[in-house]
């Protein structure tokens, strides 16, 4: 007998010490503590113990940084970075993503399903115990196992609740938040791949839904479906829950109570599927609805000049109402299905439950079901709720990240652009017998469509472009002279041939691009010109001074450390192009490919970057391809001549033979020096100045009163905030009515369920219907006051950011920001509840639930300051992240050629994990205060019980208390992530509150008299115009008078304030001292519209609007097709009627526009807006180098159109760099530092050999120049 008990002894000891050691083990880290090489350190999850991750402890130092200023937080894992997640690849358009991620991740949701497993056992442990614990009271003789049950509920809820946790925190560290950072790159690494085809016209409905399609994949459809591959396990879950609750509803109410409730949950299912139905199909038409309207406000913001230009608010104010009136029935169609689905989440529990206790009480004796039921069936109800809310939920999910995945699947198939080009071995650029054409778009847009219109193309090309010398490329405006460039990028498609380009390592072309419109990234000035190349301090200054761009460093705030914007938006069409040069003359690319530079330069910066950079050093020795109309002043330094000829035929010589006269090479006379130190502190304030007037259009976005304020008045004022409160309180006390009367009073349960069912629609539709309203409101107000913005704050607000405001911040808007405040406030109400009852059951359990909320208050507080930073650090990654592709997408065509596709790629792998960092720790700390909360809960209800039982509360008081502090952890961390998530919400709601109190343009003024302008005179007297009263003037004491009918050019060099005087003209800027005056009256006092709706004006960068040349030409559709017809005609872009089916290059009024007119040469684009005006008559037309980018034998055309507007009486204010485009007007204005310098006849001007003489020497058309100033000075 000895020997058994020492055997058993020993057993214990070592069953005692394995546990020891087992619990031992859990408190050593698995590995020491990493840092990057920079010694920041890395996420310590891996480092730290079991305890400390069960625990969620190890996120308590991240937690603490969080809620610094200017946190940096730890650096991901090598396992969850960006770079070591595998490059999603679809194989065959038949691979699907769900395969592809169930097979990458199978041991993750392997793991989240074992988890699901154990947690759906434990989570009916705790309602057990406390059945246990009330029946044990019940009867005295088992009351001293009343404890051992309090313990027992504890334990269990423990151990549930870290399950818990620990598998919502697997969900998203190991697949939510990867499988979303895999999913961007994807996107973002086709989006360089795919074939750029926004320069066809049979593929303008791609190119018209390109980039807003991309843009929703990456901001919207990785996240749902990232969402639901993280929550995939909860079905399952639900559809367990349920089995075990009907278990133990069994166990509760007997075999007749549960069948009744199986009865009524198996008829609930129907309706379920109808209300999943319906809510996903209101949110498939709400998708479609906001892509429509992001492509018009996208379109929009990026044409807000050209709407400015032409006094187009009003109708481009119509069309956005129209489609945001088709988004928000969309968004009162889903705000109907959700409430359906919100009222039968809170009915289809009632249902079962009253179904279930209205049998048992029919047949139990006395009516009256016993406490031991009661309190745990009141405690299975959120579980029911759960369960059955909850399935239709993740099936919707589902649905939905099925669509997602189709339509990502989609983009993922498209085409990508193939390689074209051949490596040569001699190192030349070659053409064999080639035929090439736009890239025709992916095969889905179906061959039907190439049919239908016939893509233009270059046939039987043969040319071989000299090594290291310099080629010019010729044609008339639309032949095709920019996609023969594109060919030799390997940006067009190849129908048959051959093109062989030099290449780098025998694998990359090493060719440098620089566009007709060129493309610049949002970054500085400098960033740009390197492109990822090192800086090398002297090639750089080599650079800049033979791209003459020195003495524009100087104007600059910050100089080359200057944020230039999207697309190089703060900079003048002259600069951006000269950046672009800047930045292929850096590069070591042995070939360039220009397209057209020289259009956007005056005279005398172009000469100077001709010789000084095209021909210079920097050039030397590399291969120059370059289309261009400036004959005169390239092909003296060309030898290799390429024409396009009017049959679309194309030739190259050599120009050996052809007698040309070397034009004279001349110095740009602004020597750039270094900014003294007075210069320096003068450029700073003058910095400043300009910061503040930015800050002046904008307003703080912090959640204050005046927001909320703001938004209850745009959503119905103090009547329907009214109603809205009482609608919350309301809606409580019926809840508290229903579950007081579930024991006493059946009847009165059934009606108080009913009634909290109707309370709850009336709420969510008076709700739904004061979101609308203040969603329609805020948006026609930001719509009508961004529209009228002044000049200035266009040039200084990033597209990026009104976009935000018009998409994300407006979506916030019309879905969350109510929404979320109400269930705010029901968790508010709820927590008084909960507390009352903590009050009102013992003065013991009052120390206790005063403990309780003041420890649950800190952790809320740390929680919610940690949220805000990572809230914003989210924001500012999602920014850059959504600015890097829409800047590369835009870009590809220049980024491929450079061959910096890794580059980006890699940059946007550090984006994406600045994303991860910020998402991980979102979540990370989300778990950790809902673990806080869920154990403090634990801690109450257990202190509860402990309280009750030493003080002998009756087993009902006990029973009640019990069931309501259990609500509390949910009900707490409900209230704290809503009000974080509420903190987010109404900081998009703060930006749209700001835009729509933005100070626009004066609108007010005079109405002009009906036929104003009648002659088309003009005067300007002592006219002084800055941009902002703070900053220098651009125009300075300027005085002139214009006669009916004139033409009249003004000519300078750049930064002589050309452009700025037409500006002035509209009043898109207004005159410090000084007026304007037209027909007698003074423009200042008459109302813009009135002003800019009868001076026609055409920029220099003009824009098209999509749709078709007929639209684009008569916007209100009032107009004959003999009338726009004529007017193309009269600007060379209509194609003869029996040409239509040839490759023409011209156009008819059915002909397809893209978004910007993308599918038009830049020298077409101009002429579509030069006929745009001809149709309307308009006494005053003001071009502003509108023909800079045409060939001189059309810009002779637009003369002799020109001449005749004359006749008709148009008076013709004409600024242009290209002299014969003025040089037979009546009049010239010479503009030099913003004052007048000369004024008269060209030929009078000629003679005096002053400015303008300077000018036409400068010119490469002097001979014509001078025979034409000759022959008219003759004349007169």
């Amino acid at each position: 007998m000895g020997y058994l008990l020492a055997i058993s002894s020993n057993h214990s000891v070592q069953l005692y010490l394995a546990l020891s050691l087992t619990l031992l083990h859990t408190l050593f880290p698995r590995r020491p503590r990493v840092f990057t090489p920079d010694g920041h350190p890395v996420d310590g999850e891996n480092s730290s113990t079991a305890f400390n991750r069960y625990s969620m402890l190890w996120c308590v130092t991240a937690l603490r940084l969080a809620g610094k200023r200017n946190a940096r937080f730890p650096a991901l894992d090598y396992g969850t970075r960006s770079r070591t997640q595998p490059l999603i690849s679809l194989v065959s358009s038949s691979s699907t993503l769900w395969k592809y991620v169930f097979t990458e991740r199978w041991r993750t949701f392997a793991k989240q399903w074992a988890l699901m497993f154990v947690q759906s056992v434990l989570t009916f442990a705790s309602p057990y115990c406390v059945t246990q614990l009330l029946e044990s009271l019940e009867k005295e003789e088992q009351r001293e196992n009343a404890w051992l049950w309090l313990l027992a509920m504890g334990a269990s809820a423990v151990c549930e609740t870290v399950v818990h946790y620990r598998l919502v925190w697997i969900q998203w560290s190991e697949a939510g938040i990867p499988i979303r950072a895999q999913l961007i790159m994807a996107i973002f690494h086709k989006a360089l791949r795919m074939k750029d085809s926004s320069n066809t016209s049979s593929t303008v409905e791609n190119s018209k839904k390109k980039s807003p399609e991309a843009i929703n994949l990456l901001t919207s459809d990785t996240v749902s479906f990232s969402k639901f591959t993280a929550v995939n396990h909860v079905l399952p879950f639900s559809c367990l829950e349920l089995l075990l609750a009907g278990c133990f509803l069994f166990r509760l109410l007997g075999w007749q109570g549960t069948l009744a409730a199986a009865v009524v949950t198996a008829g609930c299912y129907p309706i379920h599927s109808a209300v999943v139905r319906g809510e996903q199909q209101a949110q498939k038409k709400l998708t479609t609805a906001r892509d429509k309207k992001i492509r018009t406000v996208t379109e929009a913001l990026h044409a807000l000049r050209q709407i400015k230009f032409h006094a187009l608010e009003d109708p481009w104010e119509a069309s956005l109402a129209a489609v945001r009136e088709e988004e928000l029935q969309c968004v009162r169609r889903c705000f109907i299905a959700s409430n359906v689905r919100s009222v039968w989440k809170v009915a289809s529990p009632l249902l079962v439950a009253s179904a279930a206790v209205i049998t048992t009480t029919s047949l139990h004796e006395g009516g009256d079901i016993p406490v031991s039921a009661i309190f745990p069936l009141l405690e299975l109800l959120p579980h029911l709720q759960a369960s059955l809310g909850v399935i239709p939920l993740v099936v919707q999910d589902y649905l939905g990240a099925r669509s997602n995945a189709r339509r990502m699947e989609a983009f993922l198939n498209r085409e990508e652009q193939k390689s074209i080009l051949s490596p040569s071995l001699s190192g030349r650029l070659e053409f064999h017998n080639a035929s090439i054409a736009w890239p025709a778009g992916d095969d889905s847009a179906g061959a039907e469509k190439e049919k239908a219109i016939r893509r233009f193309s270059l046939a039987g090309i043969n040319l071989d472009f000299p090594v290291g010398e310099m080629s010019v490329v010729h044609g008339k405006t639309g032949c095709g002279k920019s996609l023969l460039l594109a060919a030799a990028l390997g940006e067009a498609d190849l129908l048959d041939g051959r093109i062989e380009v030099p290449m780098v390592n025998g694998k990359t072309p090493g060719t440098a691009f620089v566009s007709q419109t060129p493309w610049l990234q949002n970054s500085t000035l400098r960033d740009n010109i390197l492109f990822g190349s090192p800086l090398e301090a002297s090639r750089y200054e080599q650079v800049l001074a033979a791209c003459a761009l020195h003495p524009d460093l100087a104007a600059l705030p910050d100089g080359d450390e200057t944020l230039i914007g999207l697309r190089g938006v703060k900079l003048s069409g002259g600069q951006r192009v000269r950046v672009a040069l800047a930045r292929a003359l850096y590069s070591t690319a042995p070939v360039l490919v220009l397209d057209d530079i020289l259009a956007s330069l005056d005279v005398h910066v172009a000469r100077h970057v001709f010789f000084r950079a095209l021909t210079g050093e920097l050039c030397r020795g590399r291969t120059r391809i370059m289309a261009t109309h400036q004959l005169d002043l390239c092909l003296p330094n060309a030898q290799y001549l390429v024409e396009i000829h009017d049959d679309y035929t194309i030739t190259g010589q050599t120009t050996h033979h052809l007698s040309i006269d070397r034009p004279v090479d001349l110095e740009v006379d602004a020597d750039w020096k270094p900014h003294s130190a007075e210069e320096k502190k003068k450029k700073k304030k003058k910095n400043e100045r300009t910061k503040k007037i930015e800050d002046k259009s904008t307003l703080s976005h912090s959640s204050d009163m005046k927001v909320y304020k703001a938004y209850f008045k745009a959503a119905g004022g103090l009547t329907f905030t009214c109603i809205y409160l009482g609608g919350l309180i309301s809606k409580q006390l019926a809840g508290a009515l229903t579950t007081g009367s579930i024991r006493s009073d059946p009847r009165l349960y059934l009606f108080s369920s009913l009634l909290c069912v109707l309370l709850e629609v009336g709420f969510n539709l008076h709700r739904s219907a004061g979101s609308l309203r203040a969603s329609r409101g805020l948006f026609r107000a930001i719509t009508a006051r961004v529209l009228r913005m002044p000049l200035l704050w266009l040039d200084s607000t990033p597209i990026g950011e009104m976009l935000k405001r018009f998409s994300t911040d407006t979506r916030m808007v019309d879905t969350f920001v109510l929404s979320t405040l109400s269930q705010c406030a029901d968790c508010l109400v709820k927590m008084m509840v909960i507390i009352s009852v903590g009050m009102y059951t013992s003065k013991y359990t009052s120390v206790l639930t005063l403990a309780l909320v003041y420890a649950s208050v800190q952790a809320g507080r740390r929680y919610l300051a940690a949220r805000k930073t990572v809230a914003q650090a989210e924001a500012h990654t999602t920014a850059e992240i959504l600015d890097l592709f829409t800047s590369s997408v835009s870009g590809v065509s220049t980024i491929r050629p450079f061959g910096a596709v890794n580059r980006f790629v890699e940059e946007m792998h550090d984006r994406i994990d600045a994303l991860s960092t910020a998402r991980r720790h979102f979540w990370m700390f989300n778990r950790w205060i809902a673990l806080q909360m869920s154990l403090l809960a634990i801690l109450f209800s257990v202190g509860m019980g402990a309280i009750g039982l030493l003080i002998s509360i009756e087993s009902s008081v006990l029973g009640f208390a019990l069931a309501f502090s259990s609500a509390f952890s949910g009900t707490l961390f409900t209230a704290a992530n809503g009000f974080g998530q509420l903190e987010t919400f109404m900081g998009g709601a703060s930006g749209v509150v700001a835009y729509s109190q933005l100070e626009t343009e004066d609108q007010g003024g005079l109405d002009a008299p009906p036929n104003w302008p009648s002659k088309g005179e003009l005067q300007a007297r002592g006219l002084t115009v800055s941009y902002s009263p703070d900053l220098d003037p651009a125009l300075k004491d300027i005085s002139f008078a214009i006669g009916a009918g004139q033409r009249v050019g003004i000519v300078g060099r750049t930064g002589a304030g050309k452009s700025s005087l037409t500006l002035a003209l509209l009043r898109l800027v207004e005159p410090q001292a000084g007026s304007i005056h037209i027909d007698g009256i003074d423009i200042s006092t008459i109302k813009l519209h009135a002003l800019r709706s009868r001076i026609a004006f055409v920029p220099q960068d003009p824009v098209l609007f999509s749709g078709t040349v007929r639209s684009n030409l008569d916007y209100f559709h009032r107009l004959s097709d003999d009338t726009l017809e004529e007017a193309l005609r009269r600007v060379g872009l209509l194609v003869d009627k029996d040409k239509i089916n040839e490759k023409s290059g011209l156009y008819t009024l059915d002909s397809p526009i893209s978004t910007g007119g993308t599918n038009m040469s830049q020298g077409q684009r101009q002429l579509l807006c030069l006929a745009r005006i001809l149709i309307h008559e308009p006494k005053i037309v003001i071009l502003d180098e509108a023909t800079s980018a045409v060939d001189n034998k059309t810009d002779s055309l637009i003369q002799d159109t020109l001449w005749m507007e004359q006749e008709i009486g148009r008076t013709l204010i004409v600024v242009a760099h290209r002299l014969r485009t003025v040089v037979s007007f009546d009049q010239l204005i010479v503009l030099a530092e913003g004052k007048i310098v000369e004024m008269g006849r060209p030929a009078d001007l000629w003679k005096r050999r002053g400015s303008f003489y300077e000018l036409v020497q400068n010119s490469g058309d002097r001979d014509f120049l001078s025979q034409t100033l000759s022959h008219h000075d003759g004349s007169i």
